[in-house]
């Protein structure tokens, strides 16, 4: 079993996960969940939880994690704690500091900032319609837009680099 520690907002939770072939055993404050968590595109999936669906789009995992569940945006810091934390500590993360990247294909519909902005965390950067669902690219941390790669109208492929900040 892997164990870790989240932060979300002023809680904490120590959570145990048990992968047992495609569906996850989850012990969150000492309950158990079946979860199954299907691949839409990459950073997006269809979470199951103790039979209920749910919508959950990963944004950045470098630092807290920056994540939108069912449409509310939400910063979890995740201390690896258990079973392969040290190789957990070099997971994946974006290619350079600063880029905000999209997380699935879709249309951009807006970039309400422009270059040379200071923003904060948190604050709207970019409007994605995917899956006939609108999803907003929030500001993972505070900082200024240095340059804006997209416009409004355009296909955006996962992966493709959106803004970069600093």
């Amino acid at each position: 079993m892997r164990t870790c520690r989240v932060r979300l907002g002023e809680e904490e939770f120590d959570v145990g996960i048990d992968d047992t072939g495609g569906t996850l055993a989850v012990t969150l404050s000492g309950r158990t969940h079946r979860v199954d968590l299907i691949e839409i595109v990459p950073a997006c999936y269809t979470l199951i939880v103790d039979g209920a669906s749910h919508r959950l789009a990963v944004r950045d995992r470098a630092g807290p994690w920056v994540f939108e569940l069912d449409g509310r945006t939400e910063v979890a810091e995740v201390t690896r704690t258990g079973v392969g934390a040290a190789a957990a500590r070099g997971a994946a993360a974006p290619a350079r500091q600063g880029e905000i990247r999209a997380p699935m294909p879709g249309l951009l519909l807006a970039v309400p900032v422009d270059q040379g902005a200071q923003v904060v965390a948190g604050q709207p950067l970019a409007i994605i319609e995917a899956m006939k669902m609108q999803m907003e690219i929030r500001a993972p941390h505070a900082g200024t837009v240095r340059r804006v790669h997209v416009s409004p109208g355009q296909e955006l492929a996962a992966g493709q680099l959106l803004i970069t900040m600093g």
